[in-house]
């Protein structure tokens, strides 16, 4: 299955008697797949039964929510890590007021895994190539999966964030074939053809 993008339309005005009509293209979702979903594909490839399946997943989901109010990073294998990060206030000025109360909120974060590969991320989620599809249109060419929007980076055990990159850009490898999408699930509120979108910043020089 190649991964979709649709285009988008913005108007940007620069001022009120210059408006400028630009296109950008985003990743494209033909809807959500649930935890059933997944329990009923593991089950069509294994001897368990999609109730077996789910309540595994159940259980581990249980368990990774139980380990990280402990204190413990979790390795889901194959994904990445999971941590706590803290919303903070600030800073003080003395280490005596750096208490608790400086914790506003804590928001879980994800940290896929990669290898460094020519001091490139080749990010375990992510296949070797990725053919990309418009929307409601025809294939284009191979991406691979060389992380070249990450050169350089270190490893991601140090807890940062790097949910930023997506590691699938680069070198291209032949071309995809035309292929018909499949149907949209549960509704079309990814888009279609997108709808036009009006921003407003005049630091937009070009």
């Amino acid at each position: 299955m190649p991964k979709a993008y649709k285009v988008i339309k913005h108007t940007v005005m620069f001022d009120k008697k210059n408006p400028k009509t630009v296109y950008s293209v985003q990743p494209f979702s033909y809807g959500l797949l649930t935890t059933d979903d997944v329990a009923n594909q593991i089950a069509a490839e294994s001897s368990a039964t999609p109730g077996d399946v789910k309540n595994v997943l159940d259980r581990y989901a249980y368990y990774v929510k139980e380990n990280l109010k402990k204190g413990y990073n979790i390795q889901l294998l194959g994904f990445g890590n999971l941590s706590i990060r803290f919303i903070t206030s600030g800073t003080v000025k003395t280490e005596a007021e750096a208490t608790a109360k400086l914790i506003q909120g804590l928001v879980p974060t994800f940290n896929p895994s990669f290898k460094l590969v020519n001091k490139k991320r080749i990010y375990d989620l992510l296949p070797d190539k990725i053919t990309l599809v418009k929307y409601g249109g025809t294939a284009t060419s191979d991406t691979s999966n060389d992380g070249s929007d990450n050169p350089g980076g270190s490893d991601n055990s140090g807890g940062t964030d790097n949910s930023g990159g997506t590691g699938n850009t680069g070198g291209g490898g032949g071309t995809g074939s035309d292929e018909e999408l499949p149907p949209v699930i549960g509704g079309d509120e990814n888009g279609g053809e997108g709808g036009d979108e009006v921003i407003d910043d005049g630091d937009l020089s070009q």
